[in-house]
């Protein structure tokens, strides 16, 4: 999902995204970024949907300190599954 998610937009868009200036946004998104570390220890087949969670919100609502924590994940994750290209 997060790939059909990432492919309507180019490189460019992506990373010229505005950045998240609400407040409550900021603060789900922090909340996520601290969440999503213990994930992978505790419940490594929630994290996925954690990480669509905070791309998500990147993108509709702009990139914010936590953003790249979840495309980080995205690309680690990718590479688990050997889906590089």
């Amino acid at each position: 999902e997060t790939k059909d998610l990432l492919s309507i937009y180019t490189d460019d868009q992506i990373l010229n995204t505005r950045q998240m200036i609400d407040p409550t946004m900021i603060m789900a998104m922090k909340f996520l970024g601290k969440i999503i570390g213990g994930m992978n220890q505790i419940m490594p087949a929630s994290s996925p949907h954690v990480t669509q969670r905070i791309i998500q919100l990147s993108l509709l609502h702009g990139m914010s300190p936590v953003s790249p924590i979840g495309f980080a994940h995205l690309g680690s994750y990718t590479a688990k599954l050997g889906d590089i290209s």
